[in-house]
């Protein structure tokens, strides 16, 4: 059992609140918040708000092997089935792999996250490889895999989180019959598919299916959620909320392919939930902090009305509801993951918006006290 007190921003609309009391128990959730002063060593600082764990909604941790190796690339020749990417991981040792894994998930860990959603390769090996070493890690990792000439559909679901597919090209009609079966008959699994990436990918689907992919995925409910959607139009995704099929951005990886900025401020217009991903390491580093300003500084250049509240929300409470878990939110029920940030600290001093200085001044120098499941991961302060 361990409590922590100070300032912290709460439940699903992360409401600033004054010296609070979390209680999290033996099993790392939180089972109580109260402005009772209960006795306990993490009092913080008035200068700290305390907030929850970031998420990161969608990753490739993998390939961490391949830094700054595509850049100026097409999105085929550096991340397609016979691009530098899988050519990389077809060659790669098992030892080679694993440091690359190994390499970003302390990035993970030490940027501030404590859940990340992988869209996992090569099959089941892929995924065993990647619970192996979360082990050895204080996060939790949510793996969606996919099929290969080994492992099928039916394969993959039973060890992973759910299925996370590469586009609309890599399944066929009998597949996408099969996985609403399987997400019938496994509600708790995830379904989610890369969608409206680029204008080469859907004009290959209007040539070969007569139909936008998106608009193709929109019409499956099994579908918990799309990545990308950089050139969604309106009336799809009007057809994705209707459908309750969420979305998960990466900002900065589609403009570091030259892909346009997706529409965020239409896509929570439509009441669809949005998360905000790092994509492949290859590309970024998984960084929240640089996510977040990134992001509201193109939104505004894009002319999209997005505040920093709703930015901070998609990288912690919505892909936590996108995924059906209790993690990304400071509420009774949810796992006790969290991180303090210092408002006084070089970075925010000054600031007199606690959302607008984590959003685009914070850096991961400014967590002062980071927990995953109630045990401590990182704390400034610890004499």
């Amino acid at each position: 059992m361990v409590t922590v007190r100070g300032n912290a921003l709460i439940g699903s609309d992360l409401t600033f609140v004054q010296g609070v009391s979390i209680q999290i128990d033996g099993e790392g959730t939180i089972i109580n918040i109260s402005k009772e002063r209960k006795p306990t060593k993490y009092v913080l600082p008035s200068s700290y708000v305390i907030i929850p764990g970031f998420i990161n909604g969608h990753t490739h941790v993998g390939d961490a092997f391949l830094k700054d190796q595509t850049y100026g690339l097409n999105l085929e020749d550096a991340v397609g089935p016979n691009g530098i990417k899988h050519t990389k991981l077809r060659t790669s040792s098992r030892e080679e792999k694993i440091k690359s894994i190994k390499n970003s998930l302390e990035l993970l860990v030490q940027n501030g996250y404590t859940s990340f959603i992988d869209f996992r390769e090569e099959g089941i090996e892929g995924i065993e490889l990647l619970k192996d070493e979360l082990e050895r890690y204080s996060i939790r990792g949510i793996i969606l895999g996919r099929q290969t000439k080994k492992d099928t559909l039916e394969d993959i679901i039973k060890v992973s989180d759910g299925l996370g597919i590469r586009d609309i090209f890599s399944v066929t009609q009998d597949d996408l019959k099969l996985i609403a079966k399987l997400k019938e008959n496994n509600s708790s699994k995830l379904v989610a598919i890369h969608a409206s990436e680029s204008e080469e990918i859907i004009a290959e689907s209007i040539s070969k299916y007569g139909k936008r992919d998106i608009e193709i995925i929109g019409n499956y409910k099994s579908f918990d959620y799309i990545v990308h959607a950089n050139y969604s139009k309106e009336e799809e995704l009007k057809l994705l909320s209707k459908n309750k099929i969420n979305i998960i951005c990466c900002p900065i990886s589609s403009l570091y392919n030259g892909l346009k900025f997706p529409p965020l401020e239409l896509i929570s217009k439509n009441k669809i939930l949005l998360g905000l991903g790092t994509d492949n390491v290859l590309f970024c580093n998984p960084d929240p902090f640089r996510l977040m300003a990134f992001t509201l500084y193109n939104a505004r250049s894009n002319n999209q009305n997005l505040s920093p509240k709703e930015v901070l929300k998609s990288v912690t409470v919505n892909p936590g509801l996108i995924v059906k878990k209790k993690i990304g939110q400071l509420e009774v029920g949810y796992s006790g993951d969290l991180i303090a940030i210092d408002l006084e600290s070089n970075n925010l001093n000054f600031s007199k918006d606690a959302y607008s200085a984590i959003t685009m001044r914070a850096d991961q120098t400014d967590i002062c006290l980071q927990m995953y499941k109630g045990k401590v991961i990182k704390w400034k302060d610890q004499k």
